[in-house]
């Protein structure tokens, strides 16, 4: 794979991240007035769907990692935005052809996994992504029920979704999935490191920035080695996806587990950094952890990704010995 982005991934971060930078709405708009629509969402949706989509599924040759660039800046500003959702859920029917309303963004859908019942933004969709037993379809929105969503910027619902239309074989679309959530993840760890990165840099006690001091920087340099392994094989994972490489599997659940956790940890490191303010309200330090938490549920936690990366290394050693 290409050890570098392409001109073109980087113009898409670039693009992204100058719609995330200009927007109004806010993480932390929704926890007094509860969610609403970015004004970014509408760009996001109708311009950017096409991402990663396969061309049999009615894309145009982009690869997975143009929309994993894309969703990560999303995640670094925490924008409120149901395109994430909406992504995973096209990756999620990938194996045949997607309407055209679902690719141009005016039909906006959200995924549901094998025994899901709490979705994200299903109260804002059109529809639901849903796999079933391998074989993926879309079905109407129905039995919606708002619960409280620990980052009401990410609102959730329990769904009792009806019998999908058209159900055809998931293939590879419950992985490209993961991967979308995965790189979500990673963008949220970047944005708790910045931020705790600048407080580090202007804070002063005894004379000194917070930063000079080892308990400091070790954190910080703790969370950015972390989060960079998480981002590194996520960005793998999408390419080993798109190849159809055999540990492709294995891949998908290792990134999404290590993207999760790195989130966390980052989140934390961030609260930590900022000291007696970063438990506050008013500070945003918990703004990451509440979306590092949410997504880290999302399509599997990341225990149950760490179990299925064991069980297929298990899986693979027996089979190599009985070879």
């Amino acid at each position: 794979m290409r050890a570098t982005f392409t001109q073109e991934q980087l113009e898409i971060a670039k693009t992204v991240r100058s719609l995330a930078e200009g927007e109004g709405v806010t993480a932390r708009d929704a926890l007094d007035g509860g969610w609403r629509a970015p004004a970014c969402d509408g760009p996001l949706l109708r311009d950017f769907g096409l991402l990663g989509v396969p061309e049999p599924a009615g894309g145009i040759g982009s690869d997975l990692i143009d929309l994993l660039v894309a969703v990560e800046v999303l995640g670094e500003h925490l924008v409120p935005s149901r395109f994430p959702a909406h992504a995973a859920a096209v990756q999620l029917l990938s194996g045949a052809a997607l309407p055209v309303d679902v690719l141009e963004g005016a039909r906006v859908l959200t995924p549901v996994m094998d025994g899901t019942t709490l979705v994200r933004y299903a109260a804002q969709a059109d529809g639901l992504a849903v796999l079933r037993d391998g074989e993926a379809g879309i079905a109407p929105v129905s039995g919606v029920l708002p619960r409280e969503s620990l980052d009401p910027s990410v609102p959730l619902s329990d769904v009792a979704p009806a019998e999908p239309d058209g159900l055809v074989p998931a293939g590879a679309g419950p992985w490209r999935a993961t991967l979308v959530v995965a790189a979500e993840l990673c963008g949220v760890a970047q944005g708790a490191i910045d931020l705790a990165a600048e407080q580090a840099r202007t804070r002063q006690q005894f004379g000194r920035v917070i930063g000079s001091y080892q308990g400091v920087a070790f954190q910080l340099a703790e969370a950015a080695t972390a989060r960079k392994a998480a981002w590194d094989l996520t960005l793998y994972a999408g390419w080993a996806v798109d190849n159809r490489r055999p540990d492709a599997e294995i891949q998908v659940h290792a990134a999404k587990a290590a993207a999760g956790r790195a989130a966390v940890f980052a989140a934390e490191r961030c609260i930590q950094v900022h000291g007696g303010m970063g438990i506050t309200m008013e500070a945003d330090p918990h703004l990451f952890l509440r979306r590092a938490l949410v997504l880290d549920a999302v399509l599997g936690a990341g225990a149950w990704h760490r179990r299925r990366v064991g069980a297929l290394r298990v899986a693979a050693r027996s089979a190599a010995r009985s070879a």
